[in-house]
């Protein structure tokens, strides 16, 4: 099975180490032997003297996807127009093709299934979600035969390294990024990471293997980190909470409930455990229960574990011979092309509401009085003296649906007082 690698950044490259150095291993495990034959990327200098021996580099990627002598195309190039282009031109061209790329795959992921499907071919990306973590096996196979209800995680390593340095080391955002990016773990651009982008690409793909129907990555509700104030992630931990970024895709009464955001996760449950830059993704089927998974969320060699399981697969199926296409997501495409997957951005559960108020009289009953009127009842309250003549109030709410909150914020926000913050997070529930 002869493989042809598009790009060599640190995943590839770290995967044809791996693979070097790992070869006695994998050749055991293969029925089809497994060969690196020709690399494309913008600097093939990089590539020379790291590649096994008789595997040419070039910066030719249309002609290693035409190459008849490739029969596997390993897109490891972190690009998604290019990337689309290319991996279409080598279905068409009848090759499999292994991809790490989520972006790629949440945007156009339909697109590529529809024609691999057609094609007989294969497109595997265990690699693109919780590298260390085989949740994408787990819900194509493993769990196949399950309704799956709900799947929520940590998906993102940088934003859950940065909540984590705010809450157990008082670290303010900005010096929490900065020893990320020092680290590794963030990029010199953290944008996708911090702002919840990153987690929704993985959060699509796992929600389309989840629930048995291609997901729109433009129907994800998404909210980042950047404007977390420390100051709920204090009054969160004296509550009894973390606040984790959680990416969760829920089958609600009224559709599909599918949203990146930062919640308060419960000090019980095994996701606010999830700390440093690791991953842990938690779902629940109607035959496993409840399952869990942890494992590192990114790195080179991390991800190179997951593309080279991919190959191993791919070898094991038959290599070159193997047809297959219509179960890459885990359903027939067609299967169920006919139904509309609803979506709903309302959400049932309890919520945390802080209020900066005026220290005054009157105030903290005008508050009380909007709550009472909106039907919401109080699960916990909490109340700080702050500063400068202002007082902070925390809410956690009784189960509550999110359109009626929405409905009543104008009428807090009046009783907090003019220019004072509102902050409103989830709760994380059980599904």
């Amino acid at each position: 099975m002869r493989i042809g690698v598009l790009g060599f950044g640190n995943v590839a490259a770290a995967t044809i180490e791996r693979f070097m150095a790992n070869h006695e291993l994998i050749h055991a495990k293969t029925r089809t032997a497994i060969q690196f034959v020709r690399v494309a990327t913008r600097t093939p200098a990089r590539a020379e003297g790291r590649l096994p021996e008789g595997c040419v580099v070039s910066s030719d990627c249309w002609g290693l996807v035409d190459d008849p002598q490739v029969d596997v195309v390993l897109e490891l190039t972190g690009d998604v127009p290019l990337s689309r282009q290319l991996v279409l031109r080598a279905l068409f061209n009848r090759k499999h093709v292994v991809t790490a790329n989520k972006a790629l795959l949440a945007k156009h992921g339909e697109e590529i299934m529809a024609l691999a499907e057609e094609v007989g071919r294969n497109v595997l990306f265990e690699g693109a979600v919780a590298v260390s973590i085989p949740i994408i096996k787990t819900l194509r196979e493993s769990a196949a035969a399950n309704n799956i209800s709900s799947i929520t995680g940590i998906l993102n390593g940088t934003s859950n390294y940065v909540l984590s340095q705010m809450s157990e080391h008082d670290a303010d955002f900005a010096g929490a990024l900065a020893e990320a990016q020092r680290k590794g773990y963030a990029e010199a651009d953290p944008t996708l990471d911090v702002s919840g982008e990153d987690a929704a690409h993985k959060l699509t793909l796992l929600a389309s293997l989840s629930f048995g129907v291609p997901i729109h990555f433009s129907s994800v509700q998404i909210k980042g980190i950047q404007d977390i104030d420390p100051v709920d992630i204090g009054f969160a931990k004296r509550l009894g909470y973390q606040i984790k970024l959680i990416a969760q895709a829920v089958m609600e009464p009224e559709g599909l409930n599918v949203g990146v955001q930062p919640m308060l996760v419960p000090m019980t449950s095994m996701l606010a455990q999830v700390s440093d830059s690791m991953n842990g993704i938690a779902l629940y089927g109607d035959l496993l229960g409840s399952a869990f998974l942890y494992g590192s969320g990114a790195g080179g060699r991390q991800t190179s574990s997951a593309v080279l399981a991919d190959l191993i697969e791919l070898a094991n199926l038959g290599g070159t011979r193997v047809e297959s296409g219509a179960y890459n997501m885990g359903f027939r495409h067609g299967h169920r092309k006919a139904e509309v997957v609803r979506y709903t951005r309302e959400r049932v559960g309890a919520f945390y509401i802080r209020l900066r108020l005026d220290d005054k009289a009157g105030v903290l009953a005008g508050v009380s009085a909007v709550l009472a009127q909106a039907g919401v009842s109080v699960n916990a309250l909490l109340q700080d003296e702050g500063q400068h003549e202002q007082s902070d109030m925390i809410v956690i709410t009784h189960d509550i649906n999110s359109g009626q909150l929405n409905k009543m914020l104008p009428a807090l926000s009046v009783a907090a007082g003019a220019g004072n913050s509102v902050a409103i997070y989830p709760v994380l529930g059980s599904h």
